[in-house]
């Protein structure tokens, strides 16, 4: 057998699922010799086609696979002959070609699914990628409440493992000249857009409100009054606008069926002061965190919000409390990658 793992996961970015999961491969316990990376999807950095109108309307027509998605199967069975990886890690939907499960399976390996979104939602929805479900040995599934389906369309085994953080990248930031004024409003809210955010965002920014200020792409269209807006924000200003922000919003989608999110790690362990969705994931995640820190309706966020701005000795000790609670090592991406390898080591094939 060749290489233990061929990561099949973005890595053009920091901020990327699969940067993240290399990042904690030492905790893993891997080295770089044994990891392979390989990846496509329909940005124009993997697939140029999808840059021209024609390559748009073929993605449409062919069921959301850009051109070269034939092209990437095709290397993949290549590599896959030459590193026989005792394990393929597929990160999100990505759909595969049969033949390349096959392969798989030829050459005595697993090949597994770290899913963080729901391939039900039609954003998202793919029928390839469906029909690979039960091709999988193993999906591990950032929602609990998605495994039931997922076992339904043919997963054969599931488990839920929740989204982390990256220790490299979400740490308390240096302190530099003319952060505050860049940085320190009084809300801050990181995402992308979608029309059911909309009402909580009204709702803190109602007059007369707090300054707000809103980070994320897909907003042009949708109507966020109140809220200064800025376009993604990555790297080391993410941190800074997480961390100088006086409170960061940690709302959800319910398109995505989500009971938390990166961000619901990443605040705590940034050292922001966060103001979190109630949710049995945050309640969890959050051990000990006052009432004050979570919310169910737009209302409830806005008078809370009011309360945690004009306290700040409450605004420290959300602080610490969020800091305490995430940052630790059972909540890196090094652990979930461990985590998927001991599933690996125990043998929990059906």
């Amino acid at each position: 057998m060749g290489i233990r793992l061929l990561l099949l996961a973005d890595t053009t970015s920091p901020e990327a699922l699969g940067t993240k999961l290399l990042n904690g491969a030492a905790h893993a316990g891997l080295t770089s010799e044994q990891i392979g990376v390989a990846y496509t999807s329909a940005a124009p950095a993997f697939s140029p086609s999808m840059a021209r109108r024609r390559g748009k309307v073929f993605y449409r027509l062919a069921d959301r696979r850009p051109w070269e998605w034939w092209g990437f199967q095709r290397g993949l069975l290549t590599r896959l002959s030459s590193l026989k990886p005792r394990l393929v890690l597929v990160t999100g939907i990505l759909p595969l070609a049969s033949s390349v499960f096959e392969a798989i399976h030829r050459q005595g390996g697993q090949v597994v699914n770290y899913l963080t979104d729901d391939p039900w939602n039609p954003i998202h929805r793919r029928r390839q990628f469906l029909a690979n479900l039960p091709l999988y040995h193993h999906i591990f599934s950032t929602k609990e409440a998605l495994r039931q389906r997922l076992e339904h369309a043919g997963a054969v085994s599931t488990s839920w493992l929740p989204f982390a953080y990256d220790p490299a990248l979400h740490r308390p930031p240096p302190l530099e000249p003319g952060d505050p004024e860049r940085f320190g409003v009084d809300v801050a809210f990181i995402g992308t857009g979608a029309r059911e955010r909309l009402p909580w965002l009204a709702a803190m920014a109602d007059p007369p409100g707090p300054r707000c200020r809103l980070y994320g792409n897909s907003w042009n269209g949708l109507a966020t009054p109140g809220w200064e807006r800025q376009g993604a924000v990555t790297g080391l200003d993410y941190a800074k606008a997480i961390s100088r922000a006086r409170l960061v919003l940690g709302l959800l989608r319910q398109a995505n069926g989500d009971l938390s999110t990166d961000r619901s790690y990443e605040i705590g362990a940034i050292g922001g002061c966060g103001l979190y969705a109630d949710t049995s994931e945050h309640r969890q995640l959050l051990p000990g965190y006052p009432e004050v820190g979570f919310f169910r309706t737009p209302a409830q966020m806005r008078s809370h919000a009011e309360r945690i701005l004009a306290d700040p000795a409450l605004q420290r000790d959300l602080r610490d409390l969020g800091a305490q609670a995430l940052r630790r090592p059972e909540h890196t991406y090094g652990e979930r990658l461990r985590q998927i390898l001991s599933w690996q080591e125990r043998g929990d094939t059906p």
